[in-house]
């Protein structure tokens, strides 16, 4: 009989990783998610909460509002999610389709000795199906989460969003360094990248864009500039020839 597989965060994250297409904006948690992230795969379409504790969902729903043609992915730790529960809800009210939330669950603060968290005993799956998610998976070993991985972000075509991926995970840690990256560098190259973003397609509008519809002026091949994310979000998008 074969078992499943077990898995520690650092593989989640690999598998997790395997699947991007390399445009995704990847949104991680402060503590051993962004130093490991860091360590599978530096980007600059990554960006690493290395202060703010349960901020990584908040940062991650305000770019799937700013760029509802981008797919964004958070990925948390209990410890994080459970410091900003209130996220979870605002996500599912505004339903986000471009967002995929990945909870990394040890049931343990790892990056501070390991304290308990109380997510052994809060089925965070069932609060995000209840505030809205749409696509709820939870998954306990590599092969499962290979599987769920694959069949949301290996697909082309629109998916219901937003997606909440709950995979739990063993207690342990691969060594690896800090990010060696200064917050501010952080920052400039993720926003350098967002400069560098081409408007390809605005999706057709979802729960969330219904009352925008119509107010979206976007053509094929231009150059996005971060200023045109505000104006974007003032549902004030003009086109440039």
């Amino acid at each position: 009989m074969n078992k499943k597989k077990k898995m520690r965060r650092y593989e989640a994250i690999e598998e997790i990783t395997k699947e991007l297409k390399g445009d995704e904006l990847v949104i991680s948690a402060n503590g051993k998610i962004s130093r490991e992230l860091f360590s599978i795969r530096d980007s600059a379409c990554n960006f690493y909460m290395l202060g703010s504790m349960g901020l990584a969902s908040s940062i991650g729903f305000g770019l799937s509002l700013s760029l509802p043609y981008k797919r964004v992915v958070v990925l948390d730790g209990d410890g994080n999610l459970l410091m900003n529960l209130g996220s979870l809800a605002t996500i599912g009210h505004f339903a986000p389709s471009n967002l995929l939330h990945f909870l990394l669950d040890n049931e343990m603060h790892a990056s501070t000795g390991g304290q308990r968290t109380v997510s052994s005993k809060v089925r965070l799956e069932e609060i995000a199906r209840a505030v809205g998610y749409k696509t709820v998976k939870k998954v306990s070993s590599v092969q499962e989460l290979r599987t769920v991985v694959s069949e949301i972000l290996g697909s082309d075509s629109e998916r219901e969003g937003p997606s909440f991926v709950l995979a739990k995970i063993e207690s342990g840690e691969r060594e690896v360094p800090r990010v060696s990256h200064e917050p501010q560098f952080i920052k400039k190259r993720f926003l350098t990248n967002l400069s560098n973003f081409t408007v390809t397609q605005l999706t057709t509008p979802n729960r969330l864009t219904n009352d925008r519809a119509g107010k979206f002026v976007v053509l094929k091949s231009v150059n996005f500039h971060p200023a045109r994310i505000y104006l974007q979000r003032l549902h004030l998008v003009t086109k440039l020839d």
